[in-house]
Order: C-alpha cells, then sequence, then structure tokens
C-alpha cells in the first residue's frame, strides 16, 4: 500500500490481527529486514511494517537529514493509518528512530524494543556515515562497490545470508539518496546524542544486543538501557548485526513478550 504522509509517498504493508506491532528496518534495507521475524509476528499480532524516507517504495521528499524528521515521519504515518498507539519495534537506524519518537511522542508508544541499535555515534563512526553521504552526492563510481561491502560486512556473522541481503540492498538503494539522508541524520547523533534525553522513555523497553555485534556492541545496548528506566537487556548469543535475521525466531519471540 502507498498512502500520501507530509511530503512523501509512504510504502506500507500490513498482515496479522491482534494488538498492532510496527517494525521499523535499519540503514539501507526496507521492511524485508524483518523477514524472518514475521512469520511467528503474525500468528498473533497485526504487524505494520514502512519503508523509511528514500528507502525502498518510499520517496524521499524534503529531506533534511535529521533523526527528528525520520521520528516524525513515523508519527504522521500512524496519524494518516488511524493507529493511536502501538508497540514499536527498532533495528539499527530504525531503533535510533523508535527512541526519538518515544522521546517526543510517548503517547504513541506502548512499548519499545531497541534491536542491535545505539543511542550515540563515535567520532570514527560519524566519519564512515558522512564519507558515504558524500560519495552519494558527488556521484562517486565507487558508491555501489562500497555498499555491497558493507552489505558483506554486517552480514559477516551470517555469511549465507549475504546474497538475500545484497539484492535487498541494492534494491532498497537504486537512488542513494534516501540511505545519504539516513547517514545524515545517524552522522548527527555524535554532536547530538540521544544518552540525555533516554530518561524521558515512560513506555516499557526492552533493549536487545547481539554477542558478535561489531557496529552496535552489547556496550551500546547497555548504554540505552541503563538511561530508560524499568528497560529490560537482552544479550543474544551467536548473533552479529542483523539479528531479526540470523534469529528471527528468538526477535519474534521477545517482541511478543514485550507486547503483552
Amino acid at each position: 500500500m502507498v498512502l500520501a504522509c507530509r511530503d512523501i509517498e509512504v510504502s506500507w504493508y500490513e498482515v496479522g490481527l491482534g494488538e498492532p506491532v510496527v517494525l521499523i528496518h535499519g540503514l539501507a534495507d526496507d521492511h524485508r529486514a524483518w523477514r524472518k521475524a514475521l512469520p511467528d509476528l503474525v500468528l498473533s499480532r497485526r504487524v505494520l511494517l514502512y519503508d523509511l524516507r528514500g528507502h525502498g517504495a518510499t520517496t524521499l521528499g524534503q529531506a533534511d537529514g535529521t533523526l527528528q524528521q525520520l521520528g516524525d515521519d513515523l508519527i504522521a504515518w500512524m496519524d494518516a493509518i488511524g493507529l493511536p498507539k502501538a508497540t514499536i519495534a527498532g533495528f539499527s537506524l530504525g531503533g535510533t528512530i523508535a527512541m526519538r519518537a518515544a522521546i517526543d511522542h510517548p503517547e504513541r508508544i506502548t512499548a519499545l524494543a531497541l534491536i542491535a541499535t545505539s543511542s550515540r555515534v563515535g567520532k570514527a563512526a560519524a566519519e564512515w556515515y558522512r564519507l558515504r553521504a558524500e560519495m552519494v552526492v558527488r556521484n562517486d563510481p565507487a558508491l555501489r562497490d562500497t555498499l555491497d561491502a558493507d552489505t558483506a560486512q554486517v552480514y559477516g556473522n551470517r555469511p549465507a545470508e549475504v546474497s538475500d541481503g545484497l539484492e535487498i540492498r541494492r534494491s532498497s538503494t537504486r537512488d542513494p539518496r534516501g540511505y545519504a539522508n539516513a547517514c545524515r541524520a545517524m552522522e548527527g547523533l555524535n554532536a547530538r546524542p540521544l544518552d540525555p534525553e533516554l530518561g524521558e522513555i515512560r513506555a516499557r523497553t526492552l533493549v536487545v544486543a547481539g554477542s558478535a555485534d561489531a557496529n552496535c556492541p552489547p556496550r551500546a545496548a547497555e548504554i540505552i538501557a541503563a538511561g530508560i528506566a524499568g528497560s529490560r537487556l537482552e544479550i543474544v548469543d551467536d548473533a552479529g548485526h542483523t539479528i531479526p535475521v540470523e534469529h528471527g525466531g528468538r526477535i519474534a519471540d521477545l517482541i511478543l513478550s514485550l507486547a503483552g
């Protein structure tokens, strides 16, 4: 389904019956990032997924490179489909968007699952995001090879999943401007981390990290959990960054336990 929402047309999907759970994908992905967790969730939940601004089949609009805009996109889409509140599960970039929305719109978030994500970005990571955004701006011929190499790295804990990951990411970033926009939003977490605002999150919260995640290691999850009162921390063994793919059933169970 496609819905006009603010300055973009949002591509979104709905399956299943029950209490609503919104799934937010990560950088360079689209809704298919949740492909391995979805079957168990739809048995008892109304699952809603959407492609982020400039990712997948959602248009770019007047992108401003901020996490604020991406968080407001989520709430505006919920308004447009008549969804007053929901459990929100965010993976990687999706987790930062979920945190931003939970801080700014606490009345809309029933519960929060933050998966393989971070509330801050160090100098080295900020430079990584900056360089990739600049590659898009100058139409660097090495961009596609760089994105493919990044995909291989992020699926490094499950090499068998690289092929599917490449197919999804190449499709979602066919127009890479949305990817660059999200990179700029993540780069901004270096100067403006979410840490000082985490205490404003009141939704019951689950923070999940993979034991072998080099992108958002367990320490990042510990920082988030320490900042959100009453949150629960889960470390998934033998999991790299792409936990929803590597351990889809486990992630579904964790979300279900949170959603009640």
